[in-house]
């Protein structure tokens, strides 16, 4: 078994370079004869017109071949160059056509930029008085200058050299719109309050009618001298609807001694209504009316000389006029 084995490697070795020297040798028949054929020289002639003198010269078939092959890769070189140098030209006037279209854009937001800077400097005043009148101070120069806008504008200087003009705008206007937002929230929180104030403070003339006698001292309609009046008397037909002046909450509905039929109501902030003389209560203790509410008819109940509602209003159980608060205050 070793001996076959043996012996066919013998034979493969001795086949392969009996293969190897056949095609050596003819790869060397083959080069030699290429290297002939390329020493072969060739002549060229230039013949003048005269034919006096002709010009000839030898080169071989290597040396055309190279000069051959040269001039193919100048010319594939100078084709990938034209169409490289084609494409860098494309992409330039891009670029360029990109530029003026930012270019353009960019001058168009400074222009906005602008006219909103501008636009902030008008708003300013107008925010300053409602901060003035909602505050009650004098001077609001200060709410431009509020917790973390200076730092934000110290920042925007310092970065002055590194960024645009209009970022360092924009920055400032923000600063300042925040101080806007923080005083328009003021604002807001004032007219609330206020609306309220004036929505709970009596302001409606209770009934129609014409005023008989006002508020304060005057002389005694049953002829015992002067006394003092401590409100309005709006006289008007017998049955005329008298209405509350504003929301609240009935505190007593019934008789009063001299007043006859009265319905007293309470209010927030210590206001309180008194509707005195009706010939009719349409409401009783306790019940929750919204201004403009009927709670009662005009008669002359009690000590009257005549249909009329004797109309009081009262601020923490002390008497006032009456008369500022028959109209409404908005």
């Amino acid at each position: 078994m070793k001996f076959t084995i043996k012996q066919y490697q013998s034979r493969f070795r001795l086949k392969f370079f009996e293969n190897y020297h056949i095609f050596r040798t003819r790869f060397n028949r083959l080069w030699a004869r290429f290297v002939e054929k390329g020493h072969e020289r060739m002549t060229v002639m230039f013949i003048p017109h005269n034919e006096k003198k002709i010009f000839n010269f030898q080169i071989s078939k290597f040396t055309i071949s190279f000069f051959l092959i040269l001039f193919v890769i100048i010319l594939v070189t100078s084709s990938y160059a034209v169409i490289r140098n084609s494409a860098v030209k494309r992409e330039e006037q891009r670029l360029l056509s990109s530029y003026n279209d930012i270019r353009a854009h960019l001058l168009q937001f400074e222009r906005y930029t602008n006219s909103i800077d501008e636009l902030m400097e008008e708003i300013k005043p107008g925010i300053q008085d409602l901060y003035e009148i909602t505050s009650g101070t004098e001077g609001a120069d200060e709410i431009w200058a509020g917790d973390g806008t200076a730092g934000r504008e110290e920042k925007a200087e310092g970065l002055g050299q590194k960024m645009p003009a209009e970022v360092h705008t924009l920055r400032t206007i923000q600063a300042s719109m925040e101080r806007t937002t923080t005083v328009l929230r003021t604002v807001k929180n004032f007219i609330k309050e206020r609306s309220d104030v004036v929505i709970n403070t009596p302001s409606l003339v209770p009934n129609p009618g014409h005023i008989t006698s006002l508020y304060g001292w005057r002389r005694d309609p049953f002829g015992f001298g002067r006394d003092f009046h401590t409100g309005i008397d709006i006289a008007s037909s017998a049955g005329t609807k008298i209405m509350a002046t504003a929301p609240g909450t009935v505190v007593t509905a019934g008789w009063s001694g001299g007043l006859g039929n009265t319905v007293r109501i309470q209010h927030k902030y210590g206001y309180e209504t008194v509707y005195g003389h009706c010939s009719a209560i349409l409401v009783s203790s306790g019940t929750q009316v919204r201004r403009g509410d009927v709670v009662a008819l005009v008669g002359n109940t009690g000590h009257a000389t005549g249909n009329h509602c004797h109309y009081e209003v009262r601020l923490g159980n002390q008497h006032i006029n009456p008369y500022p608060y028959m109209s409404r205050v908005w």
